[in-house]
């Protein structure tokens, strides 16, 4: 794989997993793409105790959806970077996040809220995403969307998943590709961590995902297929949000770490 399609691939599994995994959004031909009844349903429950879920749509424990909050993150890997993720916008039953990352690429994506669960509707805002890097262009449609990416209330032991279909193209050097990508994400609740980063020190909690990503490009021959397997670690820190990602598979081990943070009192 060529530096600048690393790059968008990076920078694409990184927003995917971010949260890089609802209510329907528009396909690319205008129509609503098909939905799980269990969208946004709650997860599998264990007995222990944990931050109870919020009243508000948006107010979830593990992430402070607060308009103005922002987090700086440094991202060690195949490519080193930093970006800063911020709350844009907070509705009703949703709100609007923005990355905007060192080497020049800013995504935003739209999130979907119900009693404190959170949906990432894509990676990368509304119906469609679009991400660019030295020369590489990803502009794709979400067609199908179940599960959910953050529950309200999360105890040991719960686990949650999340699937969505993009579907669209990948410019390269001028030359655009059809392309679709699947990726599906299984996540369990691990328990209370003490974690230290440059931050600072915190009790979060660990959530571990089992994520497959596959790829498929048709460059006028045969697709090209690959499917990445990736395994991340995730901390989550109540009313802070997301400390620390370490993730391994496919050679795109990585490490985001939280650097420093600002959020407004609601």
């Amino acid at each position: 794989m060529n530096r600048p399609l690393l790059l968008a691939t990076l920078v694409l599994t990184t927003a995917m997993l971010a949260c890089n995994l609802g209510t329907s959004v528009p396909t690319a031909d205008g129509n609503q793409p098909a939905q799980d009844d269990s969208v946004m349903e709650a997860p599998t429950m264990a007995s222990t105790g944990a931050a109870p879920a919020a009243p508000n749509a948006c107010d979830n424990p593990y992430l402070p959806v607060i308009a103005g909050a922002t987090w700086n993150y440094n991202l060690t890997g195949p490519e080193n970077d930093t970006f800063t993720r911020s709350i844009l916008a907070v509705n009703a039953d949703g709100f609007t996040e923005q990355d905007v990352f060192g080497v020049g690429v800013t995504r935003q994506g739209e999130w979907k809220c119900k009693n404190g669960s959170l949906v990432a509707l894509n990676p990368s805002g509304g119906g469609s995403a679009s991400i660019e890097a030295e020369g590489v262009k990803v502009d794709f449609q979400t067609t199908k969307l179940e599960g959910m990416t953050l529950p309200a209330s999360i105890n040991p032991g719960d686990s949650w998943s999340q699937s969505l279909t993009l579907e669209g193209a990948q410019t390269i050097n001028g030359t655009a590709y059809p392309a679709s990508n699947q990726l599906t994400s299984t996540c369990t609740a691990v328990g209370i961590e003490s974690i230290t980063v440059i931050a600072g020190a915190f009790d979060a909690m660990r959530i571990d995902c089992q994520t497959i990503l596959n790829l498929t490009m048709d460059m006028g021959g045969a697709p090209i297929q690959n499917t990445l397997n990736l395994s991340a670690s995730n901390w989550y820190a109540i009313k802070v949000g997301l400390i620390k990602t370490i993730t391994t598979g496919s050679g795109l081990d990585s490490v985001v770490e939280l650097t420093s943070y600002s959020i407004p009192q609601p």
